[in-house]
């Protein structure tokens, strides 16, 4: 069912059909070189991830189930904060994947190596 639908959204995008969407940039630059520079375009519930470039020569995905909102001051973290990566893998610099049937309100995390992040995107405590 999910080779269908993607097989779908490929011919409507082949004809000139936009099923509209989001772009997430993530793209880290220090002294001219770059240090990861990713793309990743959410459409209904496909989602492509396109590795530019990285240092390490891989961009490393981390994918969380919903956004990791700061407390308020004084408020206790959100429990979902520290739950781990619902996925994670990388892509060589160049390559591309889509994954179809993903859950709307993911939050992506990327890096250019392959330490474990929390859905804040920082490193994990070890």
């Amino acid at each position: 069912m999910r080779n269908l639908m993607a097989l779908l959204y490929y011919l409507c995008a082949l004809f000139g059909c936009s099923v509209g969407g989001t772009t997430i940039e993530h793209h880290t630059v220090v002294d001219g070189i770059d240090i990861v520079d990713s793309r990743v375009r959410i459409s209904e519930r496909i989602a492509r991830f396109e590795c530019q470039a990285s240092r390490s020569g891989q961009c490393h995905y981390s994918l969380f189930r919903s956004e990791c909102k700061p407390p308020a001051a004084g408020a206790a973290a959100d429990p979902r904060c520290a739950q781990p990566a619902a996925e994670r893998f990388a892509l060589d610099a160049g390559a591309t994947r889509e994954i179809v049937g993903v859950a709307s309100g993911f939050k992506v995390c990327v890096s250019e190596d392959d330490g474990a992040v929390q859905a804040d995107c920082k490193p994990a405590a070890h």
